[in-house]
């Protein structure tokens, strides 16, 4: 099978700064790759990459098998700061995609809202504002929002940074339910070391310099249980390979 997205020799260069040096990555189909590793190491860049919102400065993005020049209609991308407009609803906020997308019918609109914030338990919020909404609740519409046009490549900038420990661990399990059903291939960065090894089937840890390594994590069939030895060991051996801060490419 080949790879869903293809990094080749990617070059990325800011204000006369090598971010990127001739990356080579291979994703595939339907997994979730976790991105960390200390700050400037251009974790957002390669999200921002193949999202399409910025280009590279040599080299080559494939997604699905067609070159990347720029934003693509089947990708979705959550940001950091959610995005959430105040005088939208959430019924309103979820449907905007829908609104715009091209192969859309407007009267179905709607009924696919309405399924999808019942799926993330929030259907009896649909017509609160944010400044209504508790952080747990606008991360749920915001994740409605980016899946609500089946994209099958789903980028993430550090989504559950802003929110506490329960609500977090909650939305992670959302996230796994969700992605269980609709197959994506999902990017995410992270901060967090619990949240890469609990999410990522695979974990690409950025260190400075360009310097890269992944990290096999999990099986897709057998996933980590925060209740085991094996779930803490794996973290444990996470942070020691960002301490060693990466000797080169693997």
């Amino acid at each position: 099978m080949k790879p869903f997205i293809t990094l080749k020799d990617v070059v990325y260069e800011v204000g006369g700064q090598v971010v990127f040096d001739k990356l080579n990555l291979s994703l595939d189909k339907g997994k979730v790759y976790a991105v960390i590793g200390p700050s400037g190491v251009g974790k957002t860049t390669l999200l921002y990459l193949l999202a399409g919102f910025i280009k590279p400065s040599s080299g080559q993005i494939t997604i699905a098998g067609d070159a990347v020049y720029d934003v693509r209609e089947q990708t979705s991308f959550l940001f950091q700061d959610l995005g959430l407009f105040p005088w939208q609803t959430a019924t309103e906020a979820v449907k905007m995609p829908l609104e715009i997308s091209k192969d859309r019918r407007k009267h179905e609109n709607e009924s696919i809202v309405n399924q999808l914030l019942g799926s993330l338990n929030i259907l009896s919020y649909k017509d609160q504002y944010p400044h209504q909404l508790s952080g747990g609740q606008k991360q749920r519409v915001a994740l409605a929002r980016t899946l609500v046009t089946q994209p099958d490549l789903l980028l993430m900038d550090e989504p559950t940074s802003a929110l506490d420990a329960m609500t977090k661990e909650t939305i992670q399990q959302l996230f796994l339910d969700l992605q269980s059903d609709r197959f994506m291939t999902s990017v995410f960065v992270t901060h967090d070391i619990e949240e890469a090894v609990f999410l990522g089937d695979e974990i690409l840890l950025l260190h400075p310099n360009g310097h890269y390594q992944w990290l096999k994590n999990k099986d897709q069939s057998e996933g980590l249980s925060r209740e085991t030895k094996a779930f803490y060991d794996q973290c444990f051996y996470v942070r020691k390979q960002l301490e060693l801060g990466g000797a080169g490419h693997e």
